[in-house]
């Protein structure tokens, strides 16, 4: 399904209704959640999946080789990679933002602020699959002083098996559910002030059982945001960070720290799994919060602990040891519904 360039700018249109109701953001809430979002649909082709392989390849090495062509299933959760909305440039907002799921102006700013994900079975590459992803605004949450309020959206999303023939023919499974929590800000009225203090950075109370230490680059950054059709400019123009948002560099995507900490989790389960120490290879559920940025161009850590059996938090560090995202992970032998995948993907 294609999405015509009226509809783009209804969207848009939707988003800047908050304009007008600048001095009471009591209608925001009702706009939002009852705005029609359009379906997107992707064949989740392997070579999207291989792309994204091969630039983590240098963080994870040989897990590529491992998997290769041989590789029935897109990995988790690379999912992230595919069905994001094909935004006409002209509908784009000025940072590179779509208006989809945007409050409107003032407020410009958005960060992901985090959300959870089920994983009820894979999605298979096979060639006779069709893939859904239907989504909506669940939910629209006002904090803050009136003038510095923040937005918080959360979107869910249900992914699912389509025919060959379209959606007339969907199938009663998504193999993959996901709530993802947005925050707006308001736009910058005055210059920011670099000179003010940092907050204080907040540590992990336990000891990670792994840890790998990695440094993401702006070529990292960019090959993510090609990889997800992503245009913000926080992660591409370190000049507009600079002087437009006041931070020092380049943000790491928030869905990059996901697939970045799921992907060492799932590498630390195979070993388990090759040891006898575990049966567990799969994610089945993930929830998790960005508690602060993470930079291009400085040191991040990746941390695991188990906390009790199919049960593991997983956490990124910043350069100072503090928590920038925190996550609480269940896995599993098998997906939830693994004796369903075969026949559903191959129906006609």
């Amino acid at each position: 399904m294609s999405i015509t360039g009226t509809q783009w700018k209804r969207f848009a249109k939707c988003a800047n209704l908050v304009n007008r109701h600048a001095s009471s953001l009591s209608h925001l809430k009702k706009e939002m959640t009852s705005r029609k979002l359009p379906d997107l649909y992707d064949d989740c082709s392997k070579i999207r999946s291989d792309l994204l392989d091969a630039t983590l390849h240098d963080i994870f090495p040989g897990r590529r080789s491992r998997t290769g062509m041989t590789r029935k299933f897109v990995p988790q959760p690379y999912h992230l990679v595919y069905f994001n909305p094909a935004t006409p440039l002209s509908s784009l907002y000025p940072d590179g933002t779509d208006p989809l799921h945007s409050p409107g102006v003032p407020f410009t700013r958005r960060m992901w602020a985090g959300g959870d994900i089920s994983f009820d079975d894979h999605l298979s590459y096979k060639a006779s699959a069709l893939f859904r992803c239907n989504e909506f605004i669940k939910d629209v949450e006002i904090k803050g002083n009136e003038g510095d309020e923040k937005i918080f959206v959360t979107i869910q999303r249900s992914i699912g098996y389509m025919a060959k023939t379209g959606p007339q023919s969907s199938m009663d499974l998504d193999p993959i559910t996901e709530n993802r929590k947005l925050v707006f800000l308001r736009e910058r009225a005055r210059p920011f002030d670099t000179t003010a203090p940092a907050s204080k950075s907040t540590k992990h109370p336990h000891k990670p059982e792994a840890r790998l230490t990695l440094t993401p680059s702006p070529a990292l950054l960019f090959r993510f945001s090609a990889l997800t059709f992503n245009a913000h400019a926080i992660h591409l123009d370190r000049k507009y960070c600079e002087e437009v948002e006041g931070y020092r560099n380049l943000l790491v995507h928030g869905p990059l720290t996901i697939v970045l900490m799921l992907q060492y989790l799932t590498g630390h389960l195979l070993q388990r799994l090759r040891k006898a120490e575990s049966n567990d290879r799969v994610i089945t559920f993930v929830t998790y919060r960005n508690l602060a940025p993470l930079y291009a161009e400085e040191e991040m850590t990746l941390c695991l602990r188990q906390k009790e059996e199919h049960l593991w938090e997983t956490w990124i560090e910043g350069p100072d040891g503090g928590l920038a995202v925190r996550a609480s992970v269940r896995t599993a032998e098998n997906p939830p519904i693994h004796e369903r995948r075969d026949t559903v993907a191959e129906q006609p």
